[in-house]
């Protein structure tokens, strides 16, 4: 196709230009993508991204398919349960269409964790309008749209249009169609659709409660009364012979509850050959956030209740309520006015102490048997551990799901009736559990996450070297013990890593984030890719992260690409609380490019002020000038920082720290200085300012072999970035910010006999999760064979994927050839 469109349409190109464009893009599909638009558009033909087209007309296929059916299936299933730091969210997904109901930070993290298909996602329902309800948005967005989404609806409060609007230059729609709707609005506190209609309730806050500081979108909230449009019954052939309905597609329309026309003319009624079909069946999602709420729930709860009629049942209600309000005694006497059969689910329990991230507790606890310093078990799983919320490793029973709900309801309402008696009882839910609507089968608890550290070990030590390698890693490391003092095994700066990847989180890289601790109190973050303060959160604990957050002396953002900077907010929410609280006084410095200015001068308008939390620093001051103020100093350790432009987006910049001697560290040592490349290409700027650098922390986005793809997205490979340490006399480089397509490990080359890359041993992976000194760093090329036998099906899947990249790009050029 693509030879044709280049013979038909290229008149103004050269065959040599043609075969160098060809043979040098072909390394990638959008290179070689872009050369063919380029052609076509020649031709005057209207060009549109072809896998993206593809996909999307096949999601309009089904869709157009299957609208006039009622779904056979519908489930709804808990996607975050609120638990260290994962967000509250619901999802809805019958045969045909998928529907959320709030998006927290970390939610797409959660989907593609457990296979939630996204794609065919076409509306997203918001409780309220703060950042706990819509932070994981933008990175849902944009994530929708490369899976080929054309079209999303946001419901929610007012403001989700200018939220959208504030975040234009980070959030770049293409291909994707946004409609927000205001469900305050009179014309539009409706949605229907073939799966459903839905009615939304506004609840303001009681005015007596509402401040000039009041936000208006955190003056309502909204409450959805869902009803599901009933599913017709079993088609009655008898019926169907007594209605003259002929043997055919005809039968089909009936049965799916299509009135049909017959050749004479009679109208045959799917209701008529039809035996009764279920009950229609209603759901209500309710969000109470504070007591000034509940006079509004009070003055509609006949709304609510209308909904529980002869016609229609209130099957359950999905409270993402928090716990102080559903202890309140006005909300427990709303709750017990609906029937006794409808049952009352609790998705923000804080008696759930699990996340729902499984694969990064699996990789941690496989890693930590390579070093448990480097790699230490998250402050997450050793909670469960100490509540036994961890599986045994047995094999479950095979109970129906009928049984299993109700013997697990029956039991915890017997629990509920001897400490709470009189009160309606709230099932307490846990990320992945389910609620099958449509067939009517309950709830589900099959499917909830749960750890399981001893099938994680287990599976290491059935790999073919691993347990070898790791016994002869165990040998180097007593060896080293032996013969080097371990007087500065906790030496600081140490260096966390929070997320690993790029672009998008995967289940096991999230996206990038790294924290510095250059004090026992003082605390750097370099870049807030979302979900950074729940990594935080699982790694240290709730107490300790608290303790971070208050100790936290700047933040430092590289550049405005979403990945980099939407967990901002939470962290200055978070910090806004300890202020008001009287735990920290001092403001954080924010060093960002200023044009981020407008995104906080919205939220601060809008949303929320944080302006108490922050001081905004332009990264561009510092490129002539460091930052060095003694105040800062004294607070941070960070003797100066300073910036340079890096070859990325427009704004993008490096950074390099040099830190005060800690008072452990001898005259004689050298200060340690400390640079951050942020994302970019080979850069002499940026071998300028880390010139002579201690650590090295670089971004390696694509193996070798990506060059060419590397280029067009402005980013390093992996020799690329280590050239760059190289030049600039690094002592040690870290490699950071991997492709998803590296979920695990990038394509090394890698020593079999002594680990090294390519004989370097002052060169470093970084994993999520991975907490470093620079005594770590002295030795962890020891590591690498281990690591190398720990994934080594995986790494073999890399080298397979380069060999068909390496045949696709031969055929190329025969046929340029020919």
């Amino acid at each position: 196709m693509l030879l044709n469109t280049l013979k038909n349409a290229a008149r103004n190109i050269t065959k040599e230009k043609l075969q160098q464009l060809l043979v040098d893009s072909s390394q990638t599909k959008q290179r070689s993508y872009q050369l063919t638009s380029e052609v076509a558009r020649m031709a005057g033909k209207e060009v549109c991204d072809a896998p993206q087209a593809k996909i999307s007309a096949q999601q309009e296929a089904v869709k157009k398919k299957s609208t006039p059916y009622a779904p056979g299936n519908i489930i709804l299933q808990v996607l975050g349960a609120g638990g260290n730091g994962a967000p509250v969210s619901l999802f809805l997904f019958t045969d045909h269409s998928r529907y959320l109901f709030n998006c927290g930070e970390g939610t797409q993290r959660l989907a593609h964790e457990h296979k939630t298909r996204l794609a065919r996602m076409e509306s997203v329902f918001f409780t309220r309008n703060t950042w706990p309800a819509i932070g994981g948005l933008p990175g849902l967005i944009l994530t929708l749209q490369e899976t080929g989404v054309r079209n999303l609806s946001l419901y929610g409060p007012p403001y989700l249009d200018n939220i959208f609007y504030s975040m234009k230059k980070f959030v770049i729609l293409r291909n994707l169609q946004l409609k927000i709707k205001d469900c305050t609005q009179a014309d539009e506190q409706h949605f229907e659709d073939g799966v459903m209609s839905m009615k939304f309730i506004t609840l303001e806050r009681d005015k007596q409660h509402i401040s000039a500081e009041t936000k208006y979108n955190d003056q309502v909230v909204i409450a959805y009364i869902c009803n599901l449009k009933p599913k017709p019954g079993v088609l009655n052939l008898q019926k169907c012979v007594d209605h003259d309905v002929p043997p055919g597609p005809l039968l089909g329309l009936l049965k799916n509850g299509i009135d049909i026309t017959l050749d004479n003319g009679k109208i045959v009624k799917s209701k008529d050959v039809c035996d009764p079909g279920d009950k229609p069946l209603n759901f209500i999602i309710l969000d109470i956030p504070s007591e000034e709420f509940l006079p509004a729930l009070q003055k509609k709860e006949q709304q609510f209740l209308a909904s529980d009629n002869s016609e229609s049942e209130t099957t359950l209600i999905v409270h993402f309520t928090p716990q102080e309000i559903l202890n309140n005694n006005c909300y427990q006497s709303f709750v017990q006015k609906f029937p006794k059969h409808t049952q009352h689910l609790y998705i923000n329990s804080s008696k759930n102490a699990f996340s729902g991230y499984l694969s990064a507790h699996r990789i941690q606890y496989q890693l930590n048997q390579l070093n448990p310093r480097v790699f230490p078990l998250l402050a997450e799983a050793v909670t469960l551990n100490a509540t036994s919320d961890v599986t045994n490793g047995l094999k479950k029973s095979k109970l129906s799901v009928e049984d299993l709900t109700l013997n697990d309801f029956e039991i915890e309402l017997e629990k509920d009736n001897e400490t709470t008696s009189g009160k309606t009882h709230l099932v307490n839910l846990k990320p992945m559990t389910s609620y099958h609507l449509r067939p009517k089968k309950g709830l589900d608890r099959n499917s909830e996450v749960k750890l399981n550290p001893s099938e994680y070990i287990q599976e290491t030590q059935l790999l073919p070297e691993f347990p070898r390698l790791l016994e002869k890693l165990k040998l180097d490391y007593s060896t080293l013990s032996a013969t080097t003092s371990s007087v500065n095994s906790h030496q600081l700066p140490k260096i966390t890593f929070l997320g690993t990847g790029s672009c998008v989180p995967n289940k096991t890289r999230n996206v990038s984030s790294i924290l510095l601790q250059t004090l026992p109190k003082a605390f750097v973050l370099l870049d807030c890719g979302e979900g950074s303060l729940g990594q935080i959160q699982r790694f240290f604990g709730f107490n300790q992260a608290e303790d971070i957050v208050e100790n936290l002396k700047a933040i430092y953002i590289s550049h405005l690409h979403a990945d980099h900077h939407i967990g901002l907010i939470n962290f200055l929410n978070e910090r806004l609380r300890l202020i008001r609280a009287k735990k920290v006084s001092k403001k954080l410095s924010l060093f960002a490019p200023k044009q981020i200015t407008p995104w906080l001068n919205f939220y601060n308008e809008h949303i929320a002020n944080l302006s108490e939390a922050y001081e905004l620093i332009s990264n561009a001051d510092m490129l002539e000038k460091p930052f060095n103020l003694q105040d800062f100093q004294t607070d941070s350790g960070i003797a100066s920082m300073r910036t340079c432009l890096v070859r990325h987006c427009p704004h993008s910049y490096g950074v390099s720290l040099s830190l005060k001697g800690p008072p452990y560290q001898s005259v004689e040592e050298e200060p340690i200085k400390i640079t951050y490349s942020g994302d970019t290409m080979p850069c002499e700027d940026l071998i300028d300012l880390g010139l002579n650098s201690t650590v090295l922390i670089h971004e390696a986005t694509m193996e070798d072999d990506l060059l060419e793809e590397a280029k067009i997205k402005r980013h390093s490979t992996l020799s690329q970035a280590i050239e760059q340490g190289q030049s600039m006399k690094a002592k040690h480089i870290i490699l950071t910010h991997f492709s998803q397509r590296y979920a695990k490990l990038p394509r090394l080359q890698i020593n079999s006999d002594s680990g090294a890359i390519n004989s370097l041993t002052n060169v470093s992976i970084a994993f999520d999760n991975m907490q470093v000194s620079i005594e770590d760093l002295q030795h962890f090329y020891l590591m690498y064979p281990a690591m190398r036998a720990l994934f080594a099906e995986y790494a073999e899947e890399l080298e397979q994927r380069a060999i068909k990249r390496e045949f696709k790009l031969e055929r190329k050029r025969k046929l340029m050839n020919s």
